[in-house]
């Protein structure tokens, strides 16, 4: 289903779903205040009804129904958040849900939102698997840089790199060789690079809101070609990991971001507290 956001807000108010995706930033549903009878004269509600979205009573779609469950009631979650340096199609945030063995996308690019079910998966591998396709296709499919992996010490970089010369002076320090120089510094300009972080959220770890992997997933794709960047604890420190994004790079990154979550390596089936 594509709509706008006032679209999916009467589709949430038509199936009472007070929470939906608040990440993605969409109209909240007040339900002391927003009725039934309010959203249906609202001039979206006819445009879903000629869709066969919504019938004459009201009633949302069983499909939806479903897919707006799963979005509500999740488990896990991710969020992709899109940054390009020209104006494109690809949505400006995504959500991939979780709720018992179903998965749901619902992306953004401005004030239109696309819902979409994705699957079942049943495995942690199935799950990963599931995950890496719809990555593929929100980010599109590119090459992978070509460079040796390379792994930086967070606190430095944040400490010694403000622009590009910094840059180049703190990589140089560390001996790298030309390709790796190069492909870092292209992937650092963000006038000519696209970067897409991936956040791993769980819900009912704590009460009140989903628990935030601290180490998000990065992939950055430049001239060269495409890169994953992941954030590894070790020794007392935080490591930034660089290295080419392909395909099984950024899944095994992924899942690594995914059995650090609360749930651990049960992040695939656990389901949260009622």
């Amino acid at each position: 289903l594509t709509t706008t956001t006032d679209g999916l807000w009467v589709l949430q108010v038509l199936s009472r779903t007070e929470v939906l995706a608040p990440e993605l930033g969409l109209r909240p549903y007040l339900p002391s205040v927003e009725t039934e009878q309010t959203v249906l004269n609202h001039p979206v509600a006819e445009e879903l009804r000629s869709a066969a979205v919504i019938n004459g009573h009201g009633d949302v779609d069983d499909i939806l129904l479903e897919w707006l469950t799963v979005l509500s009631r999740r488990d896990v979650a991710l969020l992709l958040d899109l940054r390009v340096p020209v104006p494109n199609e690809r949505p400006d945030r995504v959500i991939l849900a979780r709720f018992a063995q179903w998965w749901v996308a619902l992306e953004r690019k401005g004030t239109t939102v696309r819902l979409t079910g994705i699957g079942v998966a049943t495995s942690e591998k199935s799950a990963t698997t599931l995950i890496g396709a719809q990555i593929q296709r929100v980010c599109g499919a590119t090459h992978p840089a070509s460079f040796r992996p390379v792994t930086l010490d967070t606190e430095d970089l944040l400490a010694n790199v403000s622009d590009g010369d910094s840059l180049r002076s703190f990589l140089d320090k560390r001996r790298l060789d030309t390709d790796q120089v190069a492909v870092l510094s292209s992937a650092a300009d963000t006038e000519r690079s696209a970067h897409a972080g991936i956040v791993a959220l769980q819900s009912g770890a704590t009460r009140l809101i989903p628990t935030v992997e601290a180490g998000a997933v990065t992939l950055i794709d430049t001239a060269a070609g495409r890169l994953v960047s992941e954030r590894v604890d070790g020794g007392g420190r935080t490591w930034m990991i660089l290295s080419p994004g392909s395909e099984a790079a950024i899944a095994a990154a992924v899942q690594r971001m995914m059995r650090r979550l609360p749930a651990r390596d049960a992040w695939h089936s656990h389901r949260k507290a009622i």
